[in-house]
């Protein structure tokens, strides 16, 4: 009969040049995820803000002004993207809370909603509208076509009909918020009424400035740029900057409409607060 024996396995003891290798590694590897984390921080902050200029005004190209707001959003630290002609559709309204732009200029139509009576008789109403550059299509957004949406027609042009968007589709049609956004309405009807305002306001810009009533394209835009060097440049309040819009352009030479801003405690706001 034979006894078994149990043998022992000596085991060596780890060695502290062992020990210093291992904790150098555990060491290095905490080192190298510390730094991608900050790297990758890093360059979070040192994204460049954005900037949009929307141009639907398709029958009124203006090339110079479109240039020189990009211009001195860049100089400025903008990065500045262009969206025109067929572009601007209402996709691009509902998702624009979303884009994170910190300015957005809208160089589109705008006018007042009316309501047609089935005598024909036309109504006018409260609200402004957006105009987007898209052809209107009766079987085209059907989900929204219960009122989030309006046919526009530009005066003067009764045969081309496009769609359009009231101050509830950011409501209830639109994704995200805007990051306090400074929204200017480089159109006509921005203020209307101030329901288009308090629209982009509820969904998170920070302020709406635009025109009471009728206005020339070369007017808001030659406007618009002087309002722009008095933001970015000079680094005027929202309130100050509209008010030296006012004295050194002038309201419309020919419609009288004026500059605005809502809400008046976005009075005081500075641009330079918007920089990351």
């Amino acid at each position: 009969m034979f006894a078994l024996h149990k043998r022992r396995i000596k085991r060596k003891p780890r060695t502290s040049k062992e020990f210093i290798i291992a904790l150098t590694l555990i060491v290095l590897a905490i080192c190298i995820a510390l730094t991608a984390s900050l790297m990758s921080n890093r360059g979070a902050s040192q994204a460049k803000p954005k900037a949009v200029i929307i141009d639907g005004l398709l029958h009124y190209p203006n090339e110079t002004f479109v240039k020189e707001a990009t211009s001195l959003l860049n100089s400025t630290g903008f990065e500045v993207d262009y969206i025109g002609g067929e572009k601007v559709t209402v996709d691009l309204y509902r998702r624009l809370p979303s884009l994170g732009y910190r300015i957005i200029i809208l160089r589109v139509h705008c006018g007042p909603l009316v309501e047609t009576l089935p005598n024909g008789t036309i109504v006018p109403g409260e609200d402004a509208i957006l105009f987007t550059a898209e052809a209107y299509n009766p079987n085209k957004y059907r989900i929204y076509q219960r009122g989030q949406l309006a046919r526009a027609v530009i005066t003067g042009r009764p045969n081309e009909l496009y769609f359009a968007v009231p101050p509830w589709f950011f409501d209830e049609c639109a994704e995200g918020r805007f990051d306090d956004s400074i929204v200017i309405l480089d159109s006509c009807y921005g203020f209307y009424s101030t329901s288009m305002a308090e629209a982009f306001i509820r969904r998170g810009a920070k302020v709406f400035i635009g025109w009471d009533g009728e206005v020339q394209a070369k007017h808001t835009d030659y406007a618009v740029l002087v309002l722009l060097k008095y933001l970015l440049i000079d680094r005027l309040t929202v309130d100050q900057a509209v008010k030296k819009v006012m004295d050194e352009v002038g309201p419309d030479p020919y419609h009288h409409s004026v500059m605005l801003f809502y809400p008046s405690s976005a009075g005081d706001y500075r641009l330079e607060r918007l920089k990351r």
